[in-house]
């Protein structure tokens, strides 16, 4: 893969009516599901007696730190792209890059968080327009894989709803709802292998999506991605395991406020709500960090354990949002106070 294109910074241009336009409809869609939402969460908070909630801030702590190790994997596949293109890097820089872009996705659009990426590795001597861009292709491997895990992991989370509850609400989920155990099991492993007979097709669209994107940093640009549908296979499988580990992180979080697990089936239950929530929130862009949009998603999936009530998952929603923004601000403050550069020592002492 070949990128030619300059790291000058192009100048800002005087915005159109139109995308003001847009700018103005993006906040009023955001403000909108946010009151929803907001209005939802205080009516079921009404319900709950805060004397059954048994708080344990050690649980807390736990899920800020496994919250940051489940975006290691990503972070290895941007730097696996990266290693493609021809640009190799360490990887506590990588880590450092990876995790820092992660507080530019609360402006709407989230593109701020691609260039934060890309700043924090030009000290490295990696192009902007290389990083940025496979920082674009690396985000959309992994909100495709999360995607990908919800719809596989719905079908068997059926089994453990509250089928009754969920019937009475929508009549319509009925039949899905009385399925036995034999035909979820054959859904889930029919999505899946509709997921992976659908990864060359993927793989091209990413090319395509490259050579696009590419030309719009610099027309002369001669990007071209060639990915063997294996590699970006292991690089979703790699990426599901980060999944798994945000689903723990959300576990922890569940156990602080006193609802012990049922490792049977909450470890589905987690994985499949954070991955929906997340990446079907990303796919919103009018949220900043998908708020709002993630937390109705994560309510709606958490409701599928009978364990779990409306009040409940909303208290869980609120933590997940505090303990994550938490751990990105702390661990960003610390990752960007060390820049891991080396430091080279003057080649008078290097004779020595």
């Amino acid at each position: 893969m070949t990128i030619t294109s300059s790291d000058a910074i192009p100048r800002p241009t005087k915005r159109s009516l139109k995308s003001i336009g847009l700018l103005i409809a993006k906040w009023g869609l955001f403000v909108a599901v946010l009151y929803f939402v907001i209005r939802y969460g205080v009516d079921q908070w009404k319900t709950l007696d805060l004397r059954n909630v048994h708080w344990s801030p050690g649980w807390l702590a736990a899920a800020m730190l496994v919250y940051f190790i489940s975006w290691i994997p990503a972070a290895w596949v941007w730097g696996e792209l990266l290693r493609s293109a021809g640009s190799k890097l360490r990887f506590y820089p990588l880590v450092r890059a990876h995790f820092c872009g992660h507080v530019g996705k609360y402006i709407p659009g989230k593109a701020l968080s691609l260039v934060i990426r890309a700043a924090l590795v030009r000290e490295f001597e990696v192009p902007l327009s290389l990083s940025g861009l496979m920082a674009t292709v690396e985000t959309l491997i992994t909100m495709a894989t999360g995607v990908i895990v919800t719809v596989v992991m719905l079908p068997l989370l059926i089994g453990q709803a509250d089928t009754q509850g969920i019937a009475t609400a929508l009549p319509v989920l009925t039949s899905v709802l009385e399925a036995p155990s034999w035909q979820r099991w054959t859904a889930a492993g029919l999505i899946l292998a509709f997921a992976i007979a659908t990864i060359p097709i993927f793989t091209r669209l990413l090319a395509m999506a490259t050579k696009k994107l590419s030309r719009k940093i610099d027309p002369s640009s001669t990007a071209e991605l060639h990915l063997p549908y294996r590699t970006v296979g292991l690089w979703m499988l790699v990426i599901a395991g980060g999944w798994f580990l945000n689903g723990c992180s959300l576990g922890l979080v569940l156990m602080s406020v006193g609802i012990s697990p049922d490792l049977t089936n909450s470890l589905l239950l987690w994985t499949c709500a954070v991955a929906g929530a997340t990446s079907l929130g990303f796919l919103v862009l009018f949220a900043p960090g998908g708020l709002g949009v993630r937390e109705a998603i994560l309510i709606g999936v958490l409701q599928l354990s009978p364990q779990i009530d409306a009040s409940f998952a909303v208290v869980a929603a609120v933590l997940l949002r505090v303990i994550s923004f938490l751990s990105e601000i702390l661990f960003t403050l610390l990752l960007y106070s060390v820049s891991g550069k080396r430091v080279r020592k003057p080649e008078s002492e290097n004779g020595d």
